[in-house]
């Protein structure tokens, strides 16, 4: 099941990527923290650690932050591409969450979404 779709800002690229508050409900509870770790799984199958971060105060603005970057350079993203975070069905492994990245090209005169993972 989708989560989330973003097209990457320059915050997102060079920062932490700001995800919308509607998918909070989806990750675990942070149980008074503010702060949880998650695994994700691209599609090459490799695994990453996103720390999903919101605030103490009343707007949460939630964020991948640590390992996020290491990510962003480790598959060259750049502004404009479109991240996907989706709940995966089997939890056989532990991992919950995966992530597709697509970049627009042109092809035979059109624009397509073609996988940059």
């Amino acid at each position: 099941m989708e989560l989330f779709i973003k097209r990457l800002t320059p915050t997102d690229i060079d920062k932490r990527l700001a995800i919308p508050t509607n998918s909070l409900v989806y990750f675990p509870g942070f149980r008074g923290n503010h702060s949880v770790d998650l695994k994700v799984k691209d599609k090459s199958h490799r695994l990453w650690t996103f720390r999903c971060s919101i605030r103490k105060k009343r707007y949460l603005k939630p964020v991948f932050s640590s390992g996020w970057l290491e990510f962003v350079r480790s598959n060259n993203l750049r502004i404009g591409d479109k991240v996907s975070v989706r709940l995966e069905q089997g939890h056989v492994s532990g991992v919950e969450y995966g992530i597709e990245v697509q970049r627009k090209i042109r092809l035979l005169g059109k624009d397509v979404w073609a996988d940059v993972l």
